[in-house]
């Protein structure tokens, strides 16, 4: 039932584990595997055994494979921020947490709204999604008096209306560990399972090391790091052995999802990044496939015709945008609404043939850290497709724009291999 790979992790008795697990590679179904042979030993209790996901929608397929396996109930299994609510609603004798409001979004834009107004000629008409960037750059560089001052009023705000967001859950828990009463959350619970550890800030990760697991086992791929904008860096995954000197390295390397030719196709952008995890991906399906590359000439292209084009290939394929504007470009083009999704939203997500949009949409930012989580987003969005996949690229390039920079690598590797790959031309 298992590989050689997979069952080296379930029947492993290291306290601390790095899996290095690649797209398509099992590993979900390894933990599962994991927490199954737990059981059987004895060893480790249920009700102490913590399981962390960075989605809801993770939250949900775990529980429902443990449902499926007849695990025990008693697991906590939960994302990062919903467990710190939990332990703070449990543990925090400070706030009643149970009566805070969680902040929306677009509460959270009329609110800033009105505390920036005083200095709206300063700010023009930069975004706000700009101004907060990457800790508040932008807005900072413009003034260091601003950023500082709208900050204290927000978080003054936030604490009269008792509010809060997604993000204070995880500042107040960490502050909290540093309280008396930490040595109850650190009692409650001895072993942690965390997927997706990529997606892991430097405040996660302190949390982690604070709460001085028992065991720790952290599933991965740097590869598919995609959350910069969120404060994410692959920093943590990279340099867990420098945070966790113990920790023993595993690797998944069998790709279960897609054919060799779209494997291949999906590793090329990845390959140009220089801060990365080396590992093979081996794959298990013998299955051709087909990738095609397809070059939309701007002058006379329209969305509508590309997709119809698309659709004489696959009905049911799948179209993965960058951003959401541009997603919204194509449902105003007649592509149904369960046909089209950003690449962010597919991740962990798999379908039979899968479209790339490489035309527009991408970030210009060209700094070298920038460029590559622009590749990691390429390349989470090439390793959905199972059995087809297809790239729309720019007819005419232009070096300044990234999403030509990116879809070069196409145009490259075809002319290093002699054309062996099938163009389309639409228009």
């Amino acid at each position: 039932m298992w590989s050689e790979e997979q069952n080296k992790i379930i029947q492993s008795k290291d306290a601390i584990m790095q899996v290095i697990a690649g797209a398509g590679s099992g590993k979900t179904a390894t933990m599962i595997g994991l927490l199954e042979e737990r059981e059987k030993q004895n060893k480790i209790p249920p009700e102490k055994t913590l399981v962390v996901t960075f989605t809801k929608k993770a939250t949900n397929e775990f529980k429902e494979r443990c449902l499926k396996k007849n695990l025990s109930h008693k697991y906590h299994i939960s994302t990062f921020h919903s467990f710190c609510y939990h332990a703070l609603k449990q543990y925090d004798r400070t706030k009643d947490w149970s009566k805070l409001k969680l902040l929306s979004e677009s509460k959270k834009y009329q609110i800033t709204k009105t505390l920036l107004e005083p200095y709206q000629w300063e700010i023009g008409g930069i975004p706000f999604s700009i101004l907060w960037k990457h800790n508040g750059t932008v807005l900072r560089s413009l003034s260091e008096t601003f950023y500082h001052e709208y900050t204290t009023s927000f978080q003054t705000w936030k604490e009269t209306n008792r509010y809060f967001e997604f993000d204070d859950l995880i500042d107040s828990f960490l502050f909290f560990l540093q309280s008396e009463f930490a040595h109850e959350p650190k009692a409650r619970w001895k072993s942690l399972i965390i997927d997706e550890f990529q997606d892991t800030d430097k405040i996660q990760l302190e949390i982690i090391k604070q709460m001085e697991f028992e065991t720790v086992t952290v599933v991965g791929d740097d590869w598919q790091a995609i959350y910069g904008f969120r404060g994410a860096t692959p920093k943590p995954f990279l340099e867990f052995t420098k945070h966790f000197p113990k920790a023993v390295q595993f690797k998944l390397s069998t790709n279960y999802r897609s054919t060799q030719s779209i494997i291949q196709k999906s590793l090329l952008p990845i390959k140009q990044n220089r801060e990365k995890i080396p590992k093979n991906t081996i794959p298990k399906r013998k299955e051709k496939g087909s990738f095609s590359l397809i070059r939309c000439k701007k002058e006379v292209s329209t969305l509508e015709s590309l997709w119809g084009q698309i659709q004489t290939k696959d009905p049911n394929s799948i179209l993965l945008s960058r951003s959401n504007f541009r997603k919204n470009e194509w449902i105003q083009s007649g592509v149904p609404e369960t046909q089209v999704m950003t690449i962010h939203s597919a991740k962990g997500l798999e379908f039979t043939t899968v479209v790339v949009d490489l035309c527009l949409g991408w970030s210009e930012e060209l700094s070298s850290v920038d460029l590559e989580e622009e590749r990691r987003i390429l390349y989470v969005a090439l390793s959905r497709a199972k059995d087809n996949l297809f790239v729309l690229i720019n007819d005419v390039s232009d070096p300044s724009r990234l999403c030509d920079v990116l879809s070069e690598d196409f145009s490259l590797w075809n002319k290093i291999r002699n054309r062996t790959l099938r163009w389309t031309r639409l228009w």
